[in-house]
């Protein structure tokens, strides 16, 4: 699935390039499924319903994904005072899930994800 914090129209759109047979990807998340806080947008992976030991989330920036505390997402344990932009601290629970990608920049001959499966079939 995508999970994005960008808005849905964006999404879609990004969906129309990367599966345009509606084959390889099931589910999009957007901005509306993500957690706001003083107008930042944060994809909070718990919210997935899913064991978080098998996910793993490819993004070129962890800056998306919350720090949590005792499994509760709070925006507080970012730092004080809390502001967009401020990386989550790298010991945060859902940093240990994410694989750090270069953006993508539309390069048909991107292969970065392809590059990826060996090490995602050991997962």
């Amino acid at each position: 699935f995508i999970y994005t914090t960008a808005k849905k129209d964006y999404a879609k759109k990004l969906l129309e390039v990367l599966d345009p047979k509606k084959k390889l990807i099931r589910h999009c998340l957007s901005q509306s499924d993500c957690v706001c806080s003083q107008g930042c947008y944060w994809k909070d992976l718990t919210r997935l319903g899913r064991d978080l030991a098998k996910t793993v989330a490819l993004d070129h920036t962890m800056q998306g994904f919350p720090a949590q505390v005792g499994g509760i997402w709070e925006p507080q344990s970012l730092g004080t005072p809390w502001v967009c932009g401020i990386q989550p601290s790298p010991c945060a629970p859902q940093a240990a899930n994410w694989i750090s990608v270069p953006p993508w920049s539309g390069d048909p001959e991107d292969e970065e994800l392809l590059r990826l499966i060996p090490a995602l079939r050991q997962l």
